[in-house]
């Protein structure tokens, strides 16, 4: 069974540190190694950074964080061996009609525009949700395993 835990954070640039930090208590003792705990920090940084500089906030404000571990259970056996936990984040905006989310190659010179390319680097899986009923959207990005978007 997943442990999901949700957190609503600010439209505003202080949320980034409070987000990863959220995320950092959730995954305290799920068995990661501190790199791999490290490159999710990032990430979440990453796209909760895009959600406050290019999107809009949600109905109420701000906008929402979800992160999600899983430990893959052997029927009778209970988690296998070894296993390592499968984890998820999401970050739901307001949507920005009109922009499209893909990773670019950095310019040398920019000060900025790396954070999707950063991003597909060290996920293994990413991608974005549009919801057509309140115009939001959810970038999520999966470590350790197949996402329920893309299950293998």
């Amino acid at each position: 069974m997943p442990a999901t835990h949700w957190a609503s954070f600010a439209h505003d640039a202080a949320s980034v540190p409070k987000a990863r930090h959220v995320v950092r208590t959730v995954l305290d003792g799920a068995g990661l190694d501190e790199m791999a705990l490290a490159e999710i920090e990032i990430v979440v940084s990453e796209i909760v950074g895009n959600a406050v500089r290019h999107a809009r906030p949600l109905a109420d404000g701000g906008i929402h964080v979800q992160c999600e571990v899983t430990v893959e259970v052997v029927p009778g056996a209970g988690a296998a061996p070894g296993a390592a936990p499968h984890v998820e984040v999401a970050v739901t905006d307001g949507g920005a009609p009109g922009r499209v989310l893909a990773p670019r190659a950095p310019d040398g010179c920019a000060t900025g525009g790396r954070g999707l390319f950063i991003v597909d680097g060290l996920a293994d899986e990413w991608g974005v949700v549009d919801n057509v009923d309140d115009l939001s959207r959810t970038v999520w990005a999966s470590f350790g395993g197949p996402t329920r978007h893309h299950p293998h």
